[in-house]
Formats: structure tokens, C-alpha cells, sequence
């Protein structure tokens, strides 16, 4: 962090002002003053000094409609918006019915359907033909 915030202020100091390598004994005076390695003083200026570039740049020429540029190369690689509302409406209305099929289940359908289907971790036959002192087949039938 400190070499980052610092490159600059120290490259302006001892009037180092180009823009591509240092020169070794500017590398050595920096790396001496911001107490860190040469290396890293010659990384973290290769890294700084590349050029940004504007995504409007226009990267060759083009036909009748003008040259393309960077930002026709990009991409949203994140869910489309229409197809995530989509989902999130088919979801709900999945929801919507199995709430309306599990209200006409009595109260031990309902309990033996959420803990064998509706859970992360399914309770087995034999734990809930325990519960209900009934068989694991009867367990199976009602589920």
C-alpha cells in the first residue's frame, strides 16, 4: 500500500518523470527511501505506468458504419434481467400451488411431506415411522 500510494510522489521528487522503466540508481533511491525492494518498486511501476485506455477507442476500421469499438467487444455476463424476473415469477407461482395442494392435506400428510421432501436434510422412513407408529411402507403411502 505504501510503495502504491507513494511511487508517484517519490518518482517526482527525484525527477523521474518517465513513463516506462526506471532507471536503476532511481529504482535503488526509491527502494531505499520507501524502505521495500527494488523488485517490488519496478512491479508496482510497470503496473502504474500502463496506459489506460478509453473504452470508446476504436480498435480498426469499420464499414459504412464507422470503426468498432472497445466497448462493442463487452459483455454483461451477469443473469438477463427479463429471464431472472421470470424465474422469480414461475418460482412463486410453484410456490403458491403447493401451499394450495398442502392445504388439503390433515396435519400428519403435511408434517410427513415437509420433513421427507421440503427439508435440506430428509428425515428416513424409519425415523418417522417411529414418530407415527406406523411401517416405513405406510410412511412411503402417505408420502
Amino acid at each position: 500500500k505504501k510503495l502504491f500510494f507513494n511511487l508517484r510522489k517519490a518518482k517526482s521528487k527525484i525527477g523521474a518523470y518517465e513513463d516506462g522503466d526506471m532507471r536503476p540508481e532511481n529504482v535503488k533511491q526509491i527502494a531505499t527511501d520507501l524502505n521495500v525492494t527494488e523488485e517490488e518498486v519496478i512491479s508496482m511501476n510497470r503496473r502504474m505506468s500502463g496506459s489506460d485506455a478509453s473504452l470508446n477507442a476504436q480498435i480498426g476500421a469499420g464499414d459504412e458504419g464507422g470503426a468498432a469499438q472497445w466497448q462493442d467487444w463487452l459483455e454483461d455476463e451477469d443473469a438477463d434481467q427479463a429471464e431472472a424476473y421470470a424465474e422469480s415469477e414461475e418460482m412463486e407461482a410453484r410456490r403458491e400451488m403447493l401451499m394450495d395442494a398442502m392445504d388439503v392435506l390433515n396435519e400428519r400428510e403435511k408434517d410427513i411431506l415437509m420433513q421427507r421432501r421440503l427439508r435440506d436434510d430428509p428425515v428416513t422412513l424409519e425415523e418417522l415411522s417411529g414418530v407415527y407408529d406406523v411401517s416405513r411402507e405406510r410412511i412411503r403411502q402417505i408420502e
